[in-house]
């Protein structure tokens, strides 16, 4: 974590120093330097939540984790809006840029020195037998891989959560074109409808994380996220055109259920891979995800140009509809819940040999 973070003080720098047309390679060096530390970053909460969690709060902590990041890029939709005055002098919007820069540098930089002096690696005592087990473990890379590669519950659900999470990044990166074809006056409309798209996902990664704690219903909440996925977004679909307030609600609704999956796939993952390293099941998760949002992109972009966006869309529901029977084919193995509860049960003198004189 604490080189992600430090990377990404770096690059923040770097964009400070960038703010001239002729420095633009450097702002291509800083934006590099932020993406490699944030793509280690991103699978951070599962893994702190099992460090330092119970059983009882460990999909509540990572749902918090994940809406923290999503808190992030909704203050990204929010505050270069606000800052930047102008649209026309260069001059202006330099000076904004410069502002908006070393604003994201100097608290990136304060982060680092809070989590360097302030934060342990690891609790005096781990939380759960799972996390106990897991700690003596030597991280080596090829070892892993290629058990998670093997591991067929985990590579499905890895194809499944990277078609969810590249089509929720095509959306988002075309969001804007999608809202000004059917409503050209909706230039304001669009941002608004971003931002409400990533605040709802805050929302639904607390609530699903509260949800997983309290009934460890794993596959039935993966299952009934991913139908009602597909649903809105062919609702979506049918909409767009109409009144705009349904897409307010329809695209909002969208965020909401990414958001749930998000946190949902990431506990699935940790469960069905334990004990393997949480940081590498869930990094791949996001690797395949953030690779498959750069093809769905081009996929979308070139629908939508060449045909329009009830093509692009119903490819995209097609797409959510394959993810959707990819996570119905999961054989949903709880390794790490199992293990607690086996301790648990140990503690109060069912071990083995007890149960085999009943």
């Amino acid at each position: 974590m604490i080189l992600s973070v430090v990377g990404i003080a770096i690059g923040a720098w770097l964009k400070v120093a960038s703010i001239a047309p002729e420095r633009y390679w450097v702002l291509l060096l800083g934006q590099i330097v932020v993406s490699v530390s944030v793509v280690a970053l991103m699978g951070i909460p599962p893994k702190l939540a099992a460090v330092w969690f119970g059983s009882h709060e460990v999909s509540s902590a990572c749902g918090i984790g994940l809406a923290g990041i999503q808190l992030g890029f909704a203050i990204g939709f929010v505050v270069p809006p606000l800052v930047i005055r102008s649209q026309y002098d260069v001059s202006v919007i330099e000076s904004d840029l410069f502002t908006i820069a070393l604003g994201v540098a100097i608290t990136c930089t304060v982060l680092v020195i809070i989590i360097i002096l302030g934060f342990s690696d690891k609790p005096p005592t781990p939380p759960t037998y799972a996390a106990s087990c897991t700690k003596h473990h030597d991280i080596t890379f090829v070892r892993p891989f290629k058990k998670l590669m093997t591991n067929k519950p985990f590579v499905l659900l890895m194809s499944g959560f990277g078609i969810d999470l590249g089509i929720f990044c095509a959306l988002s990166a075309l969001l804007n074109q999608i809202i000004l074809r059917n409503y050209p006056n909706g230039f304001v409309d669009a941002g608004r409808i971003g931002l409400l798209m990533v605040i709802a996902g805050i929302f639904g990664s607390l609530i699903s994380g509260t949800i997983l704690d309290k009934f460890k219903c794993y596959r039935g909440a993966l299952l009934s996220l991913q139908t009602v996925t597909f649903l809105t977004l062919i609702v979506f679909t049918v909409i767009l055109s109409m009144d705009i307030m349904l897409v307010y609600a329809t695209v909002g609704l969208l965020g909401f259920y990414v958001g749930a999956l998000w946190s949902v796939c990431f506990e699935v993952a940790v469960e069905i891979t334990y004990p393997e390293p949480e940081g590498m099941a869930v990094g791949l998760l996001n690797g395949c995800g953030q690779g498959l949002g750069i093809i769905f992109t081009y996929i979308y972009s070139t629908l939508f140009y060449n045909f329009n966006d009830i093509w692009a869309n119903s490819a995209m529901s097609a797409l959510i509809l394959v993810a959707l029977v990819a996570m119905g084919l999961i054989r949903m193995e709880l390794r790490r819940e199992a293990a607690n509860f086996k301790k648990d049960t140990d503690n109060l003198g069912f071990n083995d040999v007890f149960c085999s004189k009943l």
